[in-house]
């Protein structure tokens, strides 16, 4: 796999995970949010340089990496 299509898996992993609200509790405000982070990230990775997916994916995973641990 080249690493083009390495980065653009690791962004729409990262996507569905921001998606996906873990735990039991599941409101609205967090869901809002990891929606409007996942949808910033994907319009950053259209609008980019291709080179930058990477970047994108690993901002996105760690805004949801701080939001988990503020909710706990």
């Amino acid at each position: 796999m080249s690493a083009e299509a390495q980065d653009l898996r690791a962004l729409l992993e990262a996507v569905h995970e921001a998606l996906t609200v873990p735990g039991d509790h599941v409101d609205d405000r967090r869901l809002a949010d990891r929606a409007m982070w996942a949808r910033t990230t994907i319009r950053g990775a259209l609008d980019e340089d291709p080179a930058d997916v990477a970047w994108n994916a690993d901002y996105l995973r760690g805004k949801m990496a701080a939001e988990e641990a503020a909710s706990k």
